[in-house]
């Protein structure tokens, strides 16, 4: 793995770009879903709202088949052991099916209780209901292309999960409308590729699933994506996954526990803004919480697959110096990965301000809720420096199998968030911007401590112990 020369922010960014794209994209289907359910009514953007954070809940336990991925696929890389690396492929696979076997058995008849929790009114329940219903029944590719994408990026490529994704998300462009409004997709949408979705639903006599149909358009278009990452892992790397399905308990407990720490630490985020949902959002109206739901699938749907690409770039050089056995290698990895993600969130600090006023009228009809989520993308404009440094610094931590101390981290400003938001948004009085503003001081909050976490080195000391190699200073 050793370069030669000293790692730069250039070779951080030549990962990096495609890393953001590839996140971004999968963020793309959320932004889909927004879009397309326009013509189902402020009702639905507001279920989709409460069904991101509970999709947020539910990658937790996705993230048990992709945790552990990265930094175990990036260390053999860099140790040029091929077997190992296949070996901790096949046992994300192994993971994978159980985590989609839980989410099959039990997500349908959860569903109802779920939607209670979230204290939803009766017309944005309806509708999420029925959505996390098919979410959880057609969830099987969802749950295998993290782990998929994990492992291109650990073996160093990042630009054929992108591609891959990029061509699922134009498919599920044009499949959402058909699968939701079916020939009528033209009627109740004036958004490009509405005719041409309603003539194919014509064609099939498909008279569309309502809500229902958008994550079934979603595992359709994953589906295929995460097939060409099977062959693409083959082809390219020679990647023999099935040849290894064999279990071995020890492989299985270190994939978790790296990944198990992260899992909860999502867990831990999303039951946050459960809570911010039913005491704090639902309180302040249907325009508040369908801001913050436009704010964070649109605006910052954008901006944080950009700090994750540079995290997870970090990431895996990061993990392939641990395992060719570089320290000094891995920390250039990390300053040049914080300098890029500095420069990243100054710059889109700067768009979020100028697209704060005009940006959301695209997404929504409705005048208040384009106004509230122009408030929204306004104030939060202010921490994206800080989530991009966090971003960085977190996935370092992923990327050395470092992972416990950051858990905590992230649980303390998550768990600061809820009696914040409550506080000065409904007990004090100051509405949605004593939300917004409660979000932004625990946001920098965790990339101070996630900062001294990668800091003081003890997490390259913890993994250079087990390749035997010796950590120098920062």
């Amino acid at each position: 793995m050793t370069l030669g020369r000293a790692l730069t922010t250039r070779d951080v960014l030549r990962l990096a770009w495609p890393s953001a794209l590839s996140y971004r994209l999968n963020n793309a289907y959320r932004i889909n879903d927004q879009f397309w359910v326009q013509g189902l009514g402020a009702d639905a953007q507001a279920a989709l709202t409460s069904a991101l954070f509970v999709s947020v809940m539910n990658f937790s336990l996705v993230f048990l088949a992709a945790g552990g991925t990265l930094a175990l696929v990036a260390r053999a890389t860099g140790a040029r052991d091929p077997v190992t690396r296949d070996r901790v492929v096949a046992h994300s696979i192994w993971i994978g099916l159980a985590v989609y076997a839980c989410f099959a058995a039990f997500g349908p008849a959860l569903t109802p209780h779920i939607v209670e929790l979230l204290g939803l009114p009766e017309g944005p329940a309806a509708y999420a209901r029925d959505y996390l219903t098919s979410l959880y029944l057609f969830s099987l590719p969802l749950v295998f292309a993290p782990a998929i994408d994990h492992a291109f990026i650990g073996i160093g490529n990042a630009l054929v999960p992108s591609l891959l994704e990029l061509g699922a998300c134009a498919f599920n462009y044009l499949l959402a409308p058909i699968l939701i409004y079916g020939s009528h997709a033209a009627e109740r949408c004036s958004h490009p590729g509405a005719a041409l979705a309603a003539s194919i639903a014509s064609w099939f006599h498909l008279e569309g699933y309502g809500i229902s149909g958008a994550p079934v358009a979603i595992a359709c278009s994953r589906a295929l994506s995460v097939t060409a990452g099977f062959v693409g892992l083959r082809v390219f790397y020679g990647v023999r996954w099935y040849a290894h399905m064999r279990f071995d308990p020890k492989l299985l407990r270190e994939l978790l526990a790296i990944g198990v720490p992260v899992s909860l630490s999502i867990a831990l985020y999303s039951g946050v803004y459960w809570a911010l949902i039913k005491f704090v959002m639902v309180p302040l109206g249907v325009p508040v919480l369908s801001a913050l739901g436009l704010g964070l699938s649109v605006f910052e749907g954008v901006s944080f697959p950009l700090y994750l690409g540079i995290g997870m770039a970090g990431a895996s050089l990061v993990g392939r110096s641990i395992g060719a056995r570089d320290p000094e290698a891995a920390w250039q990895a990390v300053r040049a990965a914080r300098k890029l993600a500095l420069w990243v969130g100054s710059t889109v600090t700067v768009l979020f301000l100028i697209v704060a006023p005009i940006g959301p009228r695209f997404f929504s009809p409705d005048p208040e809720v384009v106004r509230q989520t122009s408030i929204y993308v306004a104030v939060i404009a202010f921490s994206q420096l800080t989530v991009a440094m966090e971003a960085a610094n977190e996935k370092i931590l992923l990327g050395a199998g470092y992972t416990s101390r950051a858990m905590w981290v992230s649980m303390l400003g998550n768990g600061l968030r809820v009696p914040l938001a409550w506080y000065f948004g409904v007990n004090a009085g100051y509405g949605a911007l004593g939300v917004w503003w409660s979000l932004n001081v625990t946001s920098l909050l965790k990339a101070s401590l996630h900062f001294w976490l990668v800091q003081r080195g003890r997490w390259l000391t913890h993994a250079l112990a087990r390749v035997g190699a010796r950590q120098p200073d920062p």
